[in-house]
């Protein structure tokens, strides 16, 4: 009967602009696994991302078996493909498997019902189900038996009595080198084009039971993971591919990169890397969320190009129950943050909002708690209540009285074989102890915060420090003067919070409703709707308002400090906004070329290099030649432009993610102010 025809998709929605960029590791694991396993004479594996692909693969190259990703962001956009698949050949074989599935009998059942053309579903771990599952299909091509009795971590309808029939779990993998690497065997080559950027895995698994998370389930409690030679096998494969794009970031999609012993010998070896091929440059990790000695020692391996996240979600002992999380002691937490300070490296925490017992006065006051600490970026999020989670069962929601609403994922949209396809989270807006009205409230709040405590102000916050100023004072204050109308920023403030609202649905249905009407649909296609809010309007005011924002911050200095101080601040601001203006890098593009000087009577930048002495001791005429690194922000724009697209409000906010915002400032170097010290 010739090879049995596997498609592979981990898909994603190009519509509005590329949201993932990173090589789809997860179904390369399973191809990689089921080719090992039934051999290469029985099997052809071809891996999808890319969905209009894949709708002609199956057309053209009629595959026997189609296996989809179903994650949050496209079980949507999955289900599409399956429909259409059983419509061109009702004989394939459908394959559905990831987190997005809920784990209790009757919701299995029910989200079943609601897919009638998934065959099969794979929960947790899926390259031995999906490799046994394929064995069983070689043998008799038939889908009624493989329905009737699902194997070990298959799930699926029975065909006849219409009920969820369940098989037991599949015993998740001891040892990740058990499933051969879908790099070293060739299976990925195709991504290395410069559009993809490359992830790797070295272990799987949290120790952790975070109630917002799917790795918190128990099922997940132990850690298996990749040998050290398998995981520098890997890197050197990647590396000698990417060293051609030295900016693409790499990936590692571990939960707790950097807790573990064997995280520094693979820092080590990207080290190596770094040094002998110039890649990688950039990484997009999740760290963990202990042993911050080993974590901070692998930041500086990697040239402190990690980002590290002191993860807290909320300082409310009684939230902290409800979710099942317990956060750093206060000694801790404060040791990890000096030495981010000392190595000049921007720290950052995460608060989740509305939780369970979370109030809108413990909300804010976690938040200076954080600040007070010295934490100089806050990330808020909103609470996502996703499938097979602790935090979105049944009973926490009665209990806690969680109000939720539906919105469409940043950007993940599209319109396949004339059907429109809207990825839909569900989210908590409001919960017993907090109503929607001081959601919406510290949305804004949130905005605010997330803006001023950027890179940019990082000046502004070591004067508020100089001073003895609260950052969390200093946030607020801003927050009720942009929110009152009375600045260039009100009113994109006004607009942020006007989305807020208007992007938030009663049901998935009446959200897809909605967003099918043809203005409707325009407007996500223009990005006018449909983004990342804080993403957006960071990048907008960042982008429009930079310069305004500076004074606006220095404004609040210039009221709160002595008369005597108000020069030197005078000069920092002319300084800041000088050497950090982003519009000849992301607006004009006259960033080539550009070379100004600026005359200061305070030593600005020998200030701001300096070990936290005072800016007074730093009264000294010096003239400030600017210029921009224009090559390296060539290349880091023309990366983001392959990975992103063309839009530049997206794009732009997309590279700030992963990128240092001083990637794009001024290079300064300071001169003696002659003329100065002639006339005085």
């Amino acid at each position: 009967m010739g090879k049995l025809r596997v498609a592979l998709g981990d898909l994603r929605h190009r519509t509005g602009g590329r949201n993932f960029v990173f090589m789809p590791l997860g179904i390369g694991a399973i191809g990689a696994c089921a080719l090992s396993r039934l051999g290469t004479d029985r099997l052809e594996v071809r891996l999808h991302d890319d969905p209009d692909a894949l709708l002609r693969d199956l057309h053209t190259w009629r595959p026997h078996v189609l296996g989809l990703s179903n994650y949050c962001w496209n079980a949507e956009l999955s289900r599409l493909v399956f429909t259409a698949a059983k419509e061109g050949d009702p004989g394939i074989l459908t394959v559905s498997g990831g987190p997005e599935f809920p784990l209790t009998p009757a919701e299995s059942e029910a989200y079943f019902r609601g897919r009638p053309e998934t065959d099969l579903y794979l929960y947790l771990e899926g390259e031995l189900s999906f490799a046994a599952t394929l064995a069983d299909f070689l043998r008799d091509r038939d889908i009624v038996a493989l329905r009737s009795a699902p194997r070990p971590g298959t799930a699926a309808i029975h065909p006849r009595t219409r009920k969820l029939v369940m098989g037991p779990p599949m015993p998740r993998l001891a040892d990740l080198d058990a499933v051969p690497s879908p790099y070293l065997t060739g299976l990925m080559d195709r991504f290395f084009d410069g559009t993809y950027a490359p992830s790797i895995e070295t272990a799987r698994g949290c120790p952790f039971t975070c109630g917002f998370c799917f790795a918190g389930q128990e099922a997940y409690g132990r850690v298996a993971r990749a040998s050290a030679e398998r995981v520098k096998a890997e890197l050197d494969y990647i590396a000698g591919r990417m060293k051609r794009y030295p900016d693409m970031l790499l990936s590692i999609c571990d939960s707790n990169f950097g807790m573990y012993e064997q995280d520094e010998e693979t820092a080590r070896h990207c080290r190596r890397l770094q040094d002998r091929l110039g890649w990688p440059q950039a990484f997009d990790v999740t760290t963990g969320k202990a042993h911050y000695d080993r974590i901070l020692r692998i930041a500086a391996i990697l040239k402190n190009r990690m980002q590290v996240t002191c993860s807290t979600q909320s300082f409310n002992p009684r939230t902290l129950s409800v979710i099942r999380r317990r956060n750093l002691p206060p000694d801790e937490f404060q040791a990890v943050l000096a030495e981010l300070k000392a190595r000049k490296m921007l720290s950052v925490a995460e608060l989740i909002m509305p939780l369970p017992k979370e109030t809108r006065t413990s909300y804010l006051k976690g938040v200076r708690t954080l600040l007070d600490a010295g934490v100089e970026s806050v990330v808020p999020y909103t609470t996502m209540l996703l499938k097979g989670t602790f935090l979105a069962s049944r009973p926490v929601r009665k209990a806690h009285r969680m109000k939720t609403a539906f919105r469409v994922l940043p950007r993940q949209f599209g319109e396949y074989n004339d059907r429109k396809c809207f990825e839909v989270e569900e989210v908590c807006v409001a919960t017993a102890d907090m109503p929607f009205s001081d959601y919406l409230d510290l949305r804004g709040f949130g905005l605010v915060s997330a803006f001023f405590s950027c890179e940019l102000f990082d000046a502004v916050l070591r004067h508020l420090k100089e001073h003895d100023l609260s950052p969390y004072t200093f946030y607020h204050a801003l927050w009720q003067r942009i929110a009152s109308g009375k600045t260039p920023l009100s009113k994109a403030y006004a607009a942020f919070i006007a989305e807020t609202r208007a992007e938030l649905r009663p049901s998935a249905n009446e959200l897809r409703r909605f967003y099918s009407r043809k203005g409707n649909y325009r407007r996500l296609l223009t990005g006018e709707l449909g983004d990342n809010l804080i993403r957006k309007y960071r990048t907008r005011l960042l982008m429009d308002h930079g310069t305004a924002a500076i004074r606006l911050a220095y404004g609040f200095l210039l009221r709160s400090v002595d008369p005597a101080a108000r020069e030197g601040l005078a000069a920092a601001e002319r300084w800041l906004t000088a050497s950090r203006d982003l519009a000849p890098v992301f607006t004009t593009g006259a960033y080539r070329g550009f070379d100004q000087s600026l005359r200061l009577p305070y030593d600005v930048p020998a200030w701001y290099a300096s070990a936290g002495r005072p800016l007074a001791e730093f009264r000294k005429p010096v003239v400030c030649r600017l210029s921009y690194d224009a090559d390296r922000i060539a290349s880091i724009l023309a990366q983001g432009e392959r990975l992103y697209g063309k839009e530049l409000g997206f794009r732009v906010g997309k590279l700030l993610t992963n990128w240092s915002l001083q990637d794009f400032w001024c290079r300064c170097r300071t001169e003696n102010d002659k003329m100065t010290r002639r006339s005085s």
